[in-house]
């Protein structure tokens, strides 16, 4: 136990950044939290602060409700808990959980103020690092942290499985060194002991100091577990960050009874869960994924089709923290412009982990996901747009101006799929018309959601989901950057096609409608340039987010903003010329980007 002390008085030390003697520093009492316990909960008193020295916790806040919580953010090594109760004496304002056996110091209010009074510079640096916090609550990030230590569940162990941990393995190494641990390893890496069977909830204190060790010199401890509820698999998916259950698409999706059993709550996984499906080769579709996903609870699932290695790499990419969100926003026939900054994505190898859209950033934005190449979804968007002409789709203005017959006809004869098989992550957004809440589509029929998404007010008629009206996602949200922060991705890349653009017009009052169509058919009167119904309605919805839209943009890492003001909102003739100017400009945004930005380094290899 004198090494977990050396590690407490060093952790102290570097947090509050300056000397404090030996008396002092064993003054702090040191904790341990169970992996899936509760450090406090949100309302509890908040008499002390935490300085985690290792495991790993999550910020959970209730919804107010429901009694639901939802995920706010992950607490590392070195990084503390409850300074801001501390410091003004209020509730806590969020819950505090174990993700994995975790150990802490307690720093109450009596013995900081005892501190504080002989090192004054102790509350300034505390107040500091509040501020930050604070400043990186309201700035926004990525809620993503990087994944350090990773169970590999396979449900059914086969050569197929072996192949995808190999690779997987390899890949996670490019990004950092990687120390794999298997129950049958242990001693010839140098463990103090192996997990019995006796110890099937208890981890001797040397263990856990030994792996915690292996932690800090590697950026990746992988646990390799057996297909079976046995002590090394529980063992493994309680000290773990991420538990990645592996199985063959193929197989009966119907939970096994080890795995039954290992779920059941006898152990507790805090750690977020993900489900890999081992599909077959590309030439073949995704389907059943929802049979899969019924039964378990997960965070989020991936792909890995047999013969693409690059569904391989977008798993480790996600797993290590380096994957890439693409958030493609509304803008009506501006819109095309996303077909134009995915050509240039696709010309400079960078590989898109994660889409989300709203409105015809939603439409362009699932055959993205459905790994298609630039020119068939060119190719597709010009027929469905140019050819057919949804927004030419008039009908009797009851309900709205157009029938919305033409768009769902043509979403449903390229995307009538279920969003969980699509191979690549996908969501899109909608509003709730009599509540007026966000919808996040990530689950069900494709062409729905889409439907829903575009369904712009009084010009698409309102789409029905489970029997409720659901209107265009840009009402509410026409730059989901906020929903893609939540998914495991590392950056974020958002297309805005809003305008910022003054106009002036040259009459004192609106024309009557005699005049505009007069100055239009007859060449000696006067000319009114005035916007279209369509138009008027669709500018309205803009002009309800521009505010949201430019707070969202700031969040993402690289925000791309074609030139494309000039063109309307539903006008479909200057196709390719709006696709030509997002072309141009995301390359040179991207190559930019690319130019500047960090790429992993470390010391990389696998023990």
């Amino acid at each position: 136990m004198g090494d977990m002390a050396t590690q407490v008085r060093q952790a102290v030390r570097d947090y509050f950044d300056t000397h404090l003697d030996a008396e002092t520093l064993g003054s702090f009492p040191v904790c341990e939290v169970a992996g899936g316990e509760w450090l406090f909960r949100q309302g509890d008193d908040g008499d002390s602060l935490y300085l985690l020295i290792r495991g790993r916790l999550q910020v959970l806040i209730e919804a107010e409700g429901d009694g639901k919580h939802r995920l706010l953010g992950e607490v590392l090594p070195g990084e503390s808990v409850g300074e801001v109760a501390l410091l003004t004496g209020e509730k806590r304002s969020a819950g505090i959980r174990a993700i994995r056996d975790s150990l802490l110091v307690r720093i109450e209010r009596t013995l900081f103020e005892d501190l504080a009074a002989n090192n004054p510079s102790l509350a300034l640096k505390l107040a500091a690092h509040v501020a930050r916090l604070l400043q990186r609550s309201q700035t926004g990030s990525a809620a993503a942290r990087q994944f350090n230590t990773i169970a590999l569940v396979p449900l059914k162990e086969s050569k197929r499985y072996l192949d995808f941990r190999r690779q997987l393995t390899d890949e996670l190494a490019g990004f950092g060194s990687l120390l794999h641990l298997a129950q049958d390893n242990l001693s010839a890496l140098g463990a103090p002991r192996t997990v019995a069977d006796s110890q099937r909830d208890n981890i001797h204190p040397e263990l856990q100091y030994w792996i915690h060790e292996r932690e800090t010199s590697h950026r990746f401890v992988i646990y390799d577990c057996p297909p079976d509820d046995n002590s090394w698999t529980r063992f493994a998916v309680r000290q773990s960050d991420l538990v990645v259950f592996i199985a063959d698409a193929q197989d009966d999706p119907t939970p096994t009874d080890w795995e039954t059993r290992l779920l059941d709550g006898t152990i507790s996984i805090a750690g977020r869960r993900a489900l890999v499906l081992l599909q077959p080769p590309a030439n073949q579709a995704i389907s059943g994924t929802a049979e899969w996903l019924k039964h378990r609870q997960t965070d989020f699932h991936l792909h890995a089709r047999q013969d693409r290695n690059g569904d391989i790499s977008r798993v480790a990419r996600i797993i290590s923290g380096n994957a890439l969100g693409l958030v493609l926003g509304a803008g009506g026939a501006r819109g095309f412009a996303h077909l134009g900054v995915y050509q240039a994505l696709q010309e400079l190898d960078v590989p898109i982990d994660w889409v989300g859209g709203a409105s015809i950033g939603a439409i362009l934005g699932a055959p993205m996901a459905s790994d298609w190449p630039f020119a068939d979804v060119n190719r597709i968007a010009r027929h469905s747009f140019v050819k057919v002409k949804p927004f030419g789709d008039y009908t009797l203005p009851v309900v709205a101006l157009l029938s919305g017959k033409r768009m769902e006809r043509e979403i449903r004869a390229s995307q009538d799929g279920m969003i969980e098989d699509m191979p690549i992550p996908f969501f899109c957004v909608s509003s709730t018309l009599d509540s007026g809440e966000l919808a996040v589509h990530e689950h069900g029929k494709l062409a729905t959601a889409l439907r829903a998404s575009a369904a712009l007010p009084g010009v698409m008629p309102p789409a029905v989901i489970d029997r409720r009206l659901r209107i265009d996602g840009s009402v509410l949200n026409s730059l989901p950057v906020d929903i893609m922060q939540g998914k495991p991705v590392g950056k974020i890349i958002a297309v805005d096609l809003s305008s910022h653009k003054f106009y002036e017009v040259d009459y004192q009052s609106i024309p009557s409608p005699w005049a505009i169509m007069a100055g239009r058919l007859l060449p000696f009167l006067r000319s009114y340039r005035v916007p279209s119904l369509s138009t008027t309605i669709l500018k309205a919805t803009e002009i309800g987010t521009q505010a949201q839209v430019r707070e969202s943009g700031k969040q993402a890492d690289l925000l791309i903003q074609p030139p494309v003001r000039k063109f309307g909102l539903t006008g479909v003739k200057v196709f390719d010329q709006v696709v030509e100017a997002g072309y141009v400009h995301a390359k040179e945004a991207l190559q930019q980007w690319l130019d500047t930005s960090n790429t992993p380094s470390g010391d990389n290899g696998i023990e």
